[in-house]
């Protein structure tokens, strides 16, 4: 099982060009979002995002969020 924690705001390619990359490379993967905006929190979600956290966020909402990513079945 793979799990990918992912910045949207990336250099050479954004978020939502990532997510579509990695669910063609792998459907199974769960993908959690991360960003300080969350205008495309929806978008993201029907996108393939198992979940998607908030910047800045603690420690304790990234365990929490990974444990239910993982616990989550794929579609």
């Amino acid at each position: 099982m793979s799990v990918v924690l992912m910045d949207m705001m990336m250099p050479n390619m954004d978020g939502l060009t990532g997510i579509r990359t990695l669910r063609s490379l792998n459907p199974e993967v769960k993908i959690i979002a991360s960003s300080g905006l969350s205008a495309n929190r929806q978008q993201l979600m029907a996108l393939g995002a198992k979940a998607f956290l908030l910047k800045p966020y603690t420690a304790q909402e990234l365990l929490q969020t990974l444990s239910q990513a993982i616990a989550t079945t794929t579609d």
